[in-house]
């Protein structure tokens, strides 16, 4: 077994004894379900035709926060202790640990997302009478897909500062960008420069038709929760055309560089964090 797997089971193993990362999960299960569970006592849950897509798309406010208390002191924790360096003293490298840190986290956070959709599912097919597998295979993915974006740019951010307190804040910073503020704040600045108007066009069809402006199409996506809340719609949609042959309701081109954006969430920040990691100098 190479350095970058060791480094990944020793990452996962640990992770798994830490009570906080059970705490975590369990709040982010219980949020997430609160509000299903308001949902399906209001009276259009009855008229709801994908009720596993409604159920995967109250993860996308508390997954991002659960993934920021798993990975934000991931790579930082251990150098703020010193061992960091008992790590590095072991067969391996600076990548090693970054990527190995990576991998483990992320098992993590899957582990905890899956066993939250478990929970979930149950209870959506006690509530709506059952669920259709394509739904369930598709807002799964998307909903992983989600979730490794989030724990790709913490261990990134993780990666590339020298102390916790710098990593909680520009990871709580990134999260304020790309999730409250980017409809008030960053769409309109898109659409100012697009458009030379601050008005930013309804999502009530962005999922479903053309009829939005193609630069917005395109630049909502580049949030993680708006490329994720596109692909839990059109994933299991891709799925059930591509096995039955029906239509896809969704713009392809658009949802395709939604998926390319959470992959790029997922990898582009730890690959930059390991460059500035792979620089500093330990204390």
């Amino acid at each position: 077994m190479n350095a970058l797997a060791v480094i990944a089971r020793k990452d996962f193993k640990d992770s798994l004894r830490t009570r906080s990362i059970w705490v975590i999960a369990g709040a982010m299960t219980v949020l997430s379900l609160s509000h299903v569970l308001s949902f399906m006592s209001t009276p259009i849950a009855d008229q709801h035709t994908r009720p596993f897509v409604l159920a995967v798309a109250q993860f996308t406010l508390w997954l991002p926060l659960a993934a920021i208390g798993i990975g934000f002191k991931s790579i930082v924790g251990e150098r703020s202790s010193g061992s960091i360096r008992v790590l590095l003293g072991q067969p391996g490298t600076r990548r090693d640990v970054v990527f190995g840190t990576y991998l483990g986290r992320s098992l993590i956070l899957t582990t905890t997302v899956l066993l939250s959709l478990a929970v979930m599912s149950v209870v959506v097919t006690v509530g709506f009478g059952g669920m259709e597998a394509v739904d369930v295979i598709g807002g799964t993915i998307a909903l992983l897909l989600f979730a490794l974006a989030w724990i790709g740019l913490t261990v990134g951010v993780s990666s590339s500062v020298a102390s916790e307190t710098r990593a909680i804040g520009l990871v709580m910073g990134l999260y304020a960008l790309v999730e409250p503020l980017w409809r008030n704040l960053v769409l309109p600045l898109f659409s100012f420069a697009f458009t030379g108007s601050s008005q930013v066009p309804s999502q009530a069809t962005v999922f479903y038709s053309l009829d939005e402006p193609t630069w917005y199409l395109y630049v909502n996506r580049l949030s993680p929760a708006e490329a994720f809340n596109a692909a839990r719609y059109y994933v299991p949609e891709l799925i059930e055309g591509l096995l039955y042959g029906t239509a896809v309701p969704g713009p392809h081109a658009p949802n395709v560089f939604g998926l390319a954006v959470l992959l790029g969430w997922a990898t582009i920040p730890v690959i930059v964090g390991y460059r500035r990691f792979e620089r500093a100098e330990l204390q």
